[in-house]
C-alpha cells in the first residue's frame, strides 16, 4: 500500500520550500487550488505524471516525493522520522525517544 498522505506531505514542505503559494503551484502544473490541496492532504492520489509535473515545478527530483512510501518497505517513514527530529531541540528529542521506548518495551 502507498502512504499518499507521506507524498501529500513531501509535495507541500517541497513547495513551501520553492516558495510557491497553493495557487502559484497550481497554476504552473495546470491543476485547481483544490485538486493540489487535496493532493497535499492524502484526500487524492495524483499518477506519476502529475508528480513529475510537480516535482518539475519545485525543483525536487521526483524521487524525493517517492521514496519509501510504500507501508511494507523495511526503511518506511525513516526518513520522515530523521528529518522530524532534525527539527526538535534536545529536549523533544529525549521526549519523543521516551516515548518510543516506552511503545517498544509494550510491544505496541
Amino acid at each position: 500500500m502507498i502512504d499518499y498522505k507521506l507524498i501529500g506531505k513531501r509535495v507541500q514542505r517541497a513547495r513551501v520550500a520553492a516558495g510557491f503559494t497553493q495557487e502559484v503551484l497550481a497554476e504552473h502544473v495546470q491543476i485547481s487550488t483544490n485538486y493540489l490541496s487535496k493532493i497535499e492532504t492524502g484526500r487524492e492520489k495524483p499518477n506519476l505524471e502529475m508528480l513529475a509535473k510537480i516535482s518539475v515545478a519545485v525543483a525536487v527530483p521526483i524521487t524525493s516525493l517517492l521514496a519509501d512510501v510504500a507501508e511494507e518497505g523495511e526503511s518506511y517513514l525513516q526518513h520522515e522520522m530523521a528529518a522530524l527530529l532534525k527539527a526538535c531541540s534536545a529536549e523533544q528529542t529525549r521526549l519523543i525517544y521516551e516515548i518510543a521506548q516506552c511503545i517498544a518495551s509494550s510491544g505496541g
